[in-house]
């Protein structure tokens, strides 16, 4: 698919990939719905960006999307649905006195997993989104390397990120003939993702790490090439298929992560 002259819903672009995103197909004379709850720092371009702010952890937020889509552009032709956060903390940890407990597990959940689950239902909809001719159409999905690799401290994120891979790994033999799924597996970006995260101002990052413009660079040429799944990192590229065929280097990974969490979190107890 040429990323040019499309009907665009983007979901997280105020900052990291989306931002990116939204800045680099706004080149290529495309009509982008620039979806997040706060659109001040989506980029400004006039008549080819359009701010919308909406809450895709909500159904009726979501649903609220595609109606606009309808009645305003007729539906689209591309879907990226890069909307998501992560929770670092100690899983064992979380109160259980409070129902805030439930709701903690639950948002992340729903932003990460479910919601993009609903919007490729809407995407799919013929009167939500019409498709009379059977024209190819496209719903790309940010998901993370940890979907594959355990990022230790992240267990509710990569299990976010893992579940939505199983949906879309069996989903690809149920879809429509003429929608194309792309799955993306970036691994970490060097952006505020890990700062909200944590809540600390230098917190310590995974092994790998890219810049969001790279992965969003890496999203485009995916979709121009009609790619099913894009690494953006080449060295995880290279790496997971043996990590995949010696597991005890995948574990070697999670460990190394797990230990330098470990001296993170105590020397951060000692101030």
């Amino acid at each position: 698919m040429e990323a040019s002259n499309l009907r665009i819903l983007l979901t997280g672009a105020s900052s990291g990939i989306g931002w990116h995103l939204a800045r680099q197909l706004a080149r290529k004379n495309n009509r982008i719905l620039a979806v997040s709850r706060n659109i001040a720092n989506i980029p400004a371009c006039p008549g080819v960006i359009f701010p919308f702010s909406a809450d895709f952890s909500q159904p009726s937020e979501i649903l609220r999307t595609f109606r606009y889509l309808k009645e305003n552009w007729g539906g689209i032709d591309l879907c990226i649905a890069n909307a998501g956060f992560a929770y670092r903390e100690i899983f064992d940890q979380i109160p259980l006195d409070k129902p805030e407990a439930w709701e903690h597990i639950q948002k992340i959940y729903n932003l990460n997993t479910l919601g993009q689950i609903y919007a490729v239902r809407l995407f799919c909809d013929p009167v939500l989104n019409p498709n009379p001719e059977g024209r190819e159409k496209m719903f790309v999905s940010t998901l993370s390397a940890v979907a594959m690799i355990p990022l230790p401290y992240y267990a509710l994120y990569c299990s976010t990120k893992s579940g939505l891979d199983g949906f879309w790994k069996t989903y690809r033999y149920e879809k429509a003939p003429w929608l194309r799924l792309m799955r993306v597996y970036p691994v970490a970006t060097r952006t505020k993702f890990f700062q909200r995260a944590s809540q600390e101002e230098n917190p310590p990052l995974p092994l790998l790490t890219q810049p969001a413009e790279s992965v969003a660079k890496s999203i485009l040429r995916g979709i121009r090439h009609g790619r099913s799944k894009v690494y953006p990192s080449k060295i995880f590229a290279l790496a997971y298929p043996l990590m995949r065929a010696f597991p005890c280097l995948s574990q070697l990974y999670s460990f190394n992560e797990k230990q330098k969490m470990q001296r993170h979190f105590k020397k951060t107890m000692k101030r």
